[in-house]
């Protein structure tokens, strides 16, 4: 099996998603990768930006061919927002402002099942939201926005679960956040390590 993992930035990696995987930027990207499973990862960049980034035009086209195909797909963050845009939704700035840090996100359907929980902690760092593609399953959410969604063989989710204190301590220095965050992640790391694991397990064998 084949995975292609598209990063945005040098700091936002598959970190706890621990799958061997071809790792490639996505200003890289030729619309003619062989993969089996394709994961697209976060970025401080909006999907509306497509003028400023022009890769994720190429972007929103491959999720669009890897959909039809009938390949798996998994997008966390930026990711998500792109298979929702790819799929008929669309992103737009969070009305409700940003989330930011290791916060609950109610979960719906399969992902009840999955975590075995109605909630759990995640962490959170983004400012954009999105609208469902027709025919999407909405499988969590928080107080503010969707969280994650299912369309076929693509899942999306919002929230990040494949970071861990060494990760988000790049992220503070790489992003000028408060440093506070590490500590927020500390406390939860091994449940995110838990949760990324049943998450790639749902990818892999429950779609």
């Amino acid at each position: 099996m084949k995975v292609l993992a598209i990063y945005h930035h040098p700091v936002e990696r598959l970190g706890n998603l621990k799958i061997k995987a071809e790792e490639k930027f996505a200003t890289e990207i030729e619309g003619n990768e062989d993969f089996d499973v394709l994961i697209l990862m976060g970025g401080p960049m909006g999907v509306y930006e497509s003028d400023k980034y022009p890769f994720i035009k190429k972007e929103i086209e491959l999720v669009r061919n890897t959909y039809a195909q009938g390949k798996k797909i998994l997008g966390v963050c930026l990711g998500s927002q792109i298979i929702a845009e790819a799929l008929g939704g669309k992103v737009i700035k969070g009305p409700y402002g940003q989330e930011v840090g290791v916060q609950e996100v109610s979960l719906l359907d399969e992902f009840k099942s999955l975590f075995g929980n109605d909630k759990i902690k995640v962490f959170q760092l983004h400012g954009d939201t999105f609208s469902l593609p027709r025919g999407a399953k909405l499988l969590a959410y928080s107080e503010k926005y969707f969280q994650a969604f299912r369309i076929g063989k693509a899942l999306g989710v919002q929230f990040h679960e494949e970071v861990d204190s060494s990760i988000v301590k790049e992220w503070v220095e790489t992003y000028n956040l408060d440093s506070s965050l590490v500590d927020e992640v500390r406390k939860v790391e091994e449940e995110l390590k838990l949760y990324s694991s049943k998450l790639l397990d749902f990818l892999l064998h429950g779609m």
